[in-house]
């Protein structure tokens, strides 16, 4: 870029951007190094007599890539999965990626429950353990999707969706058993009522079935807490740079 600060090619960039399909860090690089380009050639062509309106017209009917050069770059850049999937049309490749979610999704709720029986765990569980774990396989299906959506099909040219659904239901987890911690309070003091000979016995029983309730949903809110973060962080980065190239600032 030039020293001066003047971006005189930024017009140029953001046209070739918006039918650059490649994905954001590869798209952010090529947009670089075709400003650098850019400029180098119009300084040559300054430095050998041609005025700089010129020159600059000329540099650009030299560097710009033109539709067909594009779509080579597209294909030459695609990510892996993309390479791998071009045969398929697009119905059948979501219809294939849906039916491997929902796949994984139920085996990890069938790893969750044969870890808790091993744990012994269920024997005397809280109710509300089960509707937790099955949050918790939702929110591991929107961990996956949204990673494979960031890291491996690498789509950028879609309309990133919002990371803020792993927030919200890490919350609503977490409210979830908080929730059923008291209730199940509530009804270990309705049996003390009646029969305060129990005390010992129930409230021992209840503290393990509800710290079980609450260590399950923690781990399994920090797992989408810590899952937004390294997205969002990710996800940040590479579009600040991105955005840099394109002299837009979105902070103002």
């Amino acid at each position: 870029m030039t020293a001066s600060g003047a971006r005189l090619f930024l017009p140029t960039l953001r046209a070739v951007e918006q039918d650059l399909p490649v994905p954001l860090g590869e798209r952010t690089r090529i947009l670089r190094e075709l400003e650098f380009d850019l400029e180098g050639l119009q300084s040559q062509l300054m430095d050998e007599g041609l005025p700089a309106a010129a020159a600059r017209e000329r540099a650009m009917e030299v560097l710009v890539p033109g539709p067909v050069v594009l779509r080579e770059l597209g294909r030459l850049h695609a990510s892996p999965y993309r390479r791998a999937t071009r045969h398929l049309n697009d119905d059948r490749l979501r219809l294939m990626e849906r039916s491997v979610l929902a796949l994984a999704t139920a085996s990890v709720l069938g790893v969750q429950t044969l870890a808790l029986l091993s744990a012994g765990l269920l024997h005397d569980s809280s109710p509300f353990l089960w509707p937790v774990l099955g949050l918790g396989a939702l929110l591991f299906a929107m961990m996956l999707a949204r990673t494979f959506e960031q890291c491996v099909e690498r789509d950028h040219r879609r309309p990133a969706r919002s990371l803020s659904g792993l927030l919200g239901l890490s919350g609503v987890i977490v409210a979830a058993a908080s929730g059923g911690v008291i209730l199940d309070l509530y009804r270990v003091a309705g049996v003390l009522e009646r029969a305060p000979e129990r005390a010992s016995t129930l409230m021992v029983q209840w503290v393990i079935r509800d710290c079980a309730l609450l260590s399950v949903a923690l781990l399994l809110a920090l797992a989408g807490v810590l899952t937004w973060l390294v997205l969002t962080q990710w996800r940040a980065l590479v579009a600040d740079a991105h955005e840099a190239v394109l002299g837009l600032d979105r902070h103002n």
